[in-house]
């Protein structure tokens, strides 16, 4: 091996150990980001208001990269307030801006798991979906989530067990309130031994394809149905 090329390997492998030795800074530390993508949201709010008590999608890239959602959700009115590659520090963060206002009356909420792969434990992103619940429900007390798990995505291979954690303690979640649901949605995305289906993740294998979105929507509708269904009488009165 030449001398240069065996200096730039030694440099490159250093700077992996340094890498890897820096300590984990927990999202809750961290500043938030995306503030160009709220500032988006509420001016296109201001220029074309959103109705209330609608079908509200909240979270992560997943969900903002969900283009023909509210065709897929009809007949309901939908709000999409995916955005970025968020964390739940973020959801939570700018809530009052692009959650609150709208006094949705279902939420379909996923995130979470792009903080269990920046080094978050799932403890912590679940602490910070409860307080998301409960601020919600202090001034909107009658509406109802769909939380769906966060994917088994096939790039994110060496997370898995933390991501089932993180799902575990999301359902566990849904069993102790009411009008929660969990929708596990890695069984319209994956094969029965983890892997993703053919055609349902884009090339980064994180995201769902055309036809990922399609078995999405073949499972989380009868979940949206139910959760309209149980908040009839709270929204209006029938």
């Amino acid at each position: 091996m030449r001398p240069s090329l065996w200096f730039s390997c030694l440099l490159a492998l250093t700077a992996l150990a340094a890498d890897a030795t820096k300590p984990h800074i927990p999202l809750a530390q961290q500043p938030l980001r995306m503030a160009k993508d709220i500032a988006a949201f509420e001016a296109a709010d201001k220029a074309n208001p959103p109705p209330q008590h609608a079908l509200l999608f909240s979270g992560a890239s997943t969900l903002r990269m969900w283009k023909n959602v509210g065709e897929e959700m009809k007949p309901y009115p939908v709000i999409n307030r995916g955005f970025g590659g968020s964390y739940t520090t973020e959801v939570l963060g700018y809530m009052d801006r692009i959650t609150l206002p709208y006094h949705p009356r279902v939420v379909v909420f996923q995130c979470g798991g792009n903080d269990v792969n920046a080094g978050d434990e799932p403890a912590a992103p679940i602490a910070r979906i409860r307080e998301y619940l409960a601020r919600v429900r202090k001034e909107n007390p009658d509406c109802a989530f769909v939380f769906m798990a966060t994917t088994r995505a096939p790039s994110r291979k060496a997370k898995w067990d933390l991501l089932d954690d993180f799902n575990r303690q999301l359902k566990k979640l849904c069993q102790e309130g009411k009008n929660l649901w969990y929708l596990d949605i890695n069984t319209a995305l994956n094969l029965p031994n983890g892997e993703g289906k053919p055609g349902h993740y884009l090339k980064d294998n994180l995201h769902p394809d055309v036809d990922g979105y399609k078995a999405i929507a073949g499972v989380l509708k009868p979940a949206v149905d139910a959760a309209w269904k149980a908040t009839e009488a709270a929204y209006t009165g029938k």
